[in-house]
């Protein structure tokens, strides 16, 4: 019973990566807009071609939540605008691709659902990666290299009227 259980365990844990990396192949797809992450479908028969199984991940019910599948069955969209759909109080480390400018950028201040502004051309994008904080996630590996937070293009920061990130990690 304990081996089945464990079993078990190990082919979610498995459908749960394998839809994660089908929501990045979908996000980081040529046409993909990030600035318009719902608008963007995927044929399946394409997605298919780089991910064995990948019709019957996206079919699962509970994953119903994170793709949605066209009337015809042949593609599929994103359901949200970011991938990581966790608590909305937890900050996430997420990559963004403008594709208007071609600009990609990093930060460790990313929300669920919410955008930054490209510092070029102003567009909002949603990123198209995230993943949770890990201690030395930023592009430049010491920490007098990091750029204060651009509170100015940040939707979060705009909501609260004030830096989205913890006084203890940046200086106001």
């Amino acid at each position: 019973r304990r081996a089945a259980e464990e079993r078990l365990a190990a082919i979610r844990l498995y459908a749960q990566d394998a839809a994660a990396d089908i929501d990045y192949f979908i996000r980081t797809r040529r046409r993909f807009n990030s600035a318009r992450p719902l608008e963007y479908a995927c044929e399946i028969a394409f997605i298919e071609k780089n991910h064995r199984g990948a019709r019957e991940i996206i079919e699962r019910h509970d994953y119903g939540a994170r793709f949605a599948i066209s009337n015809s069955g042949n593609s599929v969209r994103v359901r949200h605008l970011t991938p990581f759909q966790g608590d909305a109080t937890h900050r996430v480390y997420g990559k963004f691709e403008c594709r208007p400018c071609s600009r990609y950028w990093e930060s460790a201040s990313t929300w669920r659902d919410k955008w930054q502004a490209c510092q070029s051309c102003e567009t909002r994008t949603y990123p198209y990666d995230q993943h949770p904080l890990v201690q030395g996630d930023h592009t430049d590996a010491t920490e007098d290299n990091r750029r204060p937070h651009d509170m100015a293009r940040c939707e979060r920061c705009r909501e609260l009227g004030r830096i989205c990130v913890p006084g203890r990690y940046y200086a106001a």
